[in-house]
């Protein structure tokens, strides 16, 4: 049956520190956020319980009665939707501990908080997922986080998923610490690994991670290219007044290609990008545009555009239609 509706949705789960959600989109107007269990801190898991409120949601989407935190989402699109009960869109994103600090990360509201919450261990819901067979090999499963190499479970976590023969893993590291797993799952051709460099200088690198392991990453990332089959992506986070540089920009897609990976991801801070999406300035336009039709000049073959840039890509084309 055709329906809008989408991926998140129909089978997607994601696993916070504190709550089980369907999904982490939330700069639509919206706001995202829709729980499946409050106050969740790694116990076992009614999938039924889940399914039935899911069941619920999707009738009325077929009705036409899209959830309020969904509106204006630009995920929502019209489909022959599957209605049986899998996930096949999942993010494993319940830590918020870390080996570098980003000045732009969520925790930097309340780190005393953020340090202290306790993690707990993913791996029981994972394999429970997969015993009952409500885990997808399709999936899309992503690492978000927090740092995913430093959880305990995390080699393991990976090398079952593998075993399992998910083909579409996706992990946001930061590349400091090298990982057998996600090494072997390269080799595999079933990993996309993303890491945000964020900066083509070593200053601007310190000042946004504060911490001095640019060269360390650029090793890593390197000694991962050399695997050859699975995706590894750069990726640059743009923060107005700190790292908005065309210089700055360039010289990270160089760097990328010197790495010997063909393949970058952009987006725009999260907080910046909410509070001036109606009232964007023109410079930060100019190199928002570079990276969209530019990259190819640097031997890159690809550019994905994360939530924040893609809204504003979009925003920018339905302006221009109408003007």
């Amino acid at each position: 049956m055709k329906y809008t509706s989408c991926i998140h949705l129909e089978h997607g789960i994601t696993f916070f520190s504190n709550s089980v959600q369907i999904c982490c989109i939330s700069s639509h107007p919206g706001g995202g956020n829709i729980l499946q269990i409050e106050n969740y801190h790694g116990e076992p898991i009614n999938w039924e319980d889940i399914f039935s409120k899911r069941s619920i949601m999707r009738e009325n989407i077929k009705n036409g009665i899209i959830p309020d935190k969904c509106q204006g989402c630009y995920y929502l699109k019209e489909g022959d939707w599957n209605s049986e009960n899998y996930f096949d869109e999942v993010l494993i994103g319940h830590f918020t501990h870390c080996n570098c600090n980003c000045i732009y990360c969520y925790t930097e509201k309340d780190k005393k908080f953020f340090n202290q919450n306790k993690t707990y261990n993913v791996y029981p819901i994972i394999k429970d997922m997969i015993d009952k067979g409500i885990l997808s090999k399709n999936s899309t499963i992503t690492f978000g986080g927090g740092e995913p190499t430093i959880l305990k479970e995390f080699e393991e976590l990976v090398y079952m998923l593998l075993d399992y023969d998910v083909y579409n893993i996706r992990i946001h590291s930061d590349g400091i610490k090298y990982s057998s797993a996600i090494e072997k799952g390269l080799k595999l051709g079933k990993i996309t690994l993303i890491t945000s460099i964020d900066s083509g200088s070593k200053e601007v690198y310190q000042k946004i991670k504060q911490v001095q392991c640019y060269d360390q990453v650029w090793k890593n990332l390197a000694n991962y290219a050399k695997t050859k089959n699975g995706l590894i992506r750069t990726k640059f986070v743009l923060i107005p007044g700190v790292n908005d540089s065309l210089a700055e920009v360039k010289n990270w897609l160089k760097q990328t290609y010197e790495a010997g990976i063909t393949d970058v991801a952009f987006d725009i801070e999260d907080n910046w990008f909410k509070e001036h999406r109606n009232n964007i300035p023109q410079y930060v336009y100019v190199i928002c545009d570079f990276v969209f039709e530019c990259y190819r000049q640097y031997n890159i073959k690809t550019c994905e555009l994360y939530e924040r840039a893609s809204n504003l890509k979009i925003d920018r084309e339905n302006r221009l239609k109408i003007h």
